[in-house]
């Protein structure tokens, strides 16, 4: 029983990890990445990390997730997606999707404690470098509030038992890090020789985007 689980989530995982929006948004994360892997792996876990969290609730508590809240962290990922298939094509080292706290002492206009940056053309206000792997697991997290991670709480809370439900979970987890670490891999090596990718990726991401977009907007741009 708890191989079987295991087994079903891993599959559910690597299916889950290779949906276009999720390879659209990591492909174009990953175009200015020194470590496509590791900013991949990243993605992976800033998924899982709600997924779990939800899904723990949810098989304690029995509840079920709210399509009101489904809809709005989808619509919030098309427009994730428009955003960062803008940056590939205008080729700009990242607009930003992380709001990330950094802690400052010494003097100057950022003396006398923490506040907040958001990242709006590829680094942080007064900060001089990017973090991509930072970047590509808020995306994650975002994406794993999403609707397909509702499905796979769905799943984990339908399990007989709560050992297969975790079973279940940890194979699904485990999976989606190595799966979408190897895709982003494998598309960094890509990008390195051919920058034309790196505008295809924008492109998908914003068509992407935009379908998703359409569709929670009730129009029929999706067959």
């Amino acid at each position: 029983m708890i191989e079987t689980a295991l087994l079903l989530g891993g599959t559910v995982g690597v299916r889950h990890a290779l949906e276009a929006d999720h390879v659209a948004a990591v492909a174009t994360l990953t175009d200015e990445a020194t470590r496509p892997g590791s900013t991949g792996a990243a993605w992976g876990i800033g998924h899982s990390i709600p997924v779990l969290a939800l899904s723990g609730v949810f098989l304690a508590l029995g509840l079920r997730v709210p399509p009101a809240a489904t809809t709005a962290v989808e619509a919030f990922v098309a427009v994730v997606l428009v955003v960062l298939g803008v940056r590939a094509i205008a080729g700009h080292e990242a607009i930003g999707t992380a709001i990330l706290r950094h802690a400052h002492g010494g003097g100057g206009e950022e003396a006398g404690g923490g506040h907040l940056h958001l990242r709006l053309v590829g680094r942080e206000v007064g900060v001089g470098h990017t973090h991509a792997d930072e970047e590509s697991f808020a995306v994650g997290v975002v994406h794993g509030l999403a609707g397909s991670g509702g499905v796979v709480v769905a799943l984990a809370a339908a399990a007989p038992t709560a050992a297969g439900g975790a079973a279940f979970l940890l194979g699904f987890s485990l999976a989606t890090v190595v799966a979408m670490g190897l895709v982003a891999w494998g598309w960094g090596r890509a990008v390195g020789r051919a920058d034309a990718l790196r505008t295809a990726a924008g492109v998908a991401s914003v068509a992407v985007g935009t379908l998703l977009l359409a569709e929670i907007a009730g129009i029929a741009a999706l067959p």
